[in-house]
């Protein structure tokens, strides 16, 4: 591998410079919502903490405050008050109190769940319109009055199928209904079937932007480091582009990606579905799988890279 050939102040170099890249788009949309920067040094300052701890801590040896200090270089008195607050949130976490800084959020759950709902719809052939070629997702009513007797199946069953009882069916049309993500026409519900990301809601594009960014730098991440396998990460660049071309070009990507996405979704459902069968070996479903697709596409200020696929 041609990286064997530098030395660690030159690797460390060219990972800062990517990482000064990738960062740009991030200080703009933190500074579209007015999150300056003593506030993203502060989640800086805890997340070094937290990853270092996580990292190097083993299941009989907590690492120490000082070897932390030594690695991030986080002042040994923030770091012992940065662990002190991390495990006094999980003990009020653990005692039934909402975690203030959790991974998952209301809001993240709510979206989670949406997620979940989207591709049930999508996937399981209880939800489908088979006479159709494709399978598209059928259009559902509400609730059907001869539900109990076994007949087509319903809004409420999808939700029912997915959520605890105590999500109430009504609550979530009502909220897709205002994000676009479904449509009322005869008494019928009807998916929209681009709606991979809603359209509307801050909390749920806020949910996808934030899983879905970190599992793309999780991967790529982890191929800098030389992890085996490496994941699969490459795109498709282009530049001199005219405006109609790039709007070709939109088109063709939005009509790939949905067939690739749709496709992907209804084996997983499938394969989900048989792994969670296998009562043999508990440990056989513990693994999660993330596919994600994206284009973008701006005026060039100035000369680009050579066009190619990376």
């Amino acid at each position: 591998m041609a990286d064997q050939n530098l030395d660690s102040q030159q690797a460390s170099s060219l990972v800062f410079a990517a990482i000064s890249k990738a960062l740009r788009p991030v200080v703009r949309l933190l500074l579209h919502y007015g999150i300056g920067y003593p506030q993203l040094i502060a989640l800086l300052k805890t997340l070094y903490v937290g990853v270092a701890e996580d990292e190097l801590s083993t299941a009989d040896k907590r690492i120490s405050d000082s070897r932390i200090t030594l690695l991030t270089g986080v002042h040994r008195k923030d770091v012992a008050r940065l662990r002190k607050e991390s495990s006094e949130s999980h003990q009020t976490s653990a005692k039934g109190f909402p975690q203030e800084n959790s991974d998952e959020s209301p809001s993240d759950s709510t979206a989670s769940l949406g997620a979940r709902l989207v591709a049930e719809w999508m996937a399981n052939p209880r939800f489908l319109e088979q006479a159709k070629e494709g399978n598209p997702p059928a259009p559902l009513p509400f609730r059907d009055a001869e539900r109990d007797k076994g007949s087509r199946a319903d809004f409420c069953e999808l939700v029912e199928t997915v959520c605890r009882k105590d999500i109430r069916p009504r609550s979530v049309l009502d909220e897709w209904l205002r994000l676009g993500i479904v449509s009322v026409n005869h008494d019928m519900v009807s998916l929209n079937t681009e709606a991979f990301a809603p359209k509307a809601g801050l909390a749920e594009k806020a949910y996808f932007f934030g899983r879905n960014i970190q599992d793309h730098v999780e991967a790529g991440a982890n191929n800098l480091r030389g992890g085996e396998p490496p994941f699969y990460d490459r795109s498709v660049f282009y530049d001199q582009l005219s405006q109609d071309s790039v709007d070709e070009l939109k088109a063709l990507s939005a009509r790939g990606a949905s067939e690739l996405l749709t496709r992907i979704n209804a084996r997983a459902h499938s394969l989900q579905l048989k792994d969670n069968a296998k009562k043999s070996s508990p440990s056989s479903a513990q693994f999660r799988f993330n596919l994600g697709i994206f284009n973008y596409s701006t005026a060039q200020t100035r000369p680009e890279e050579t066009s190619r696929e990376e």
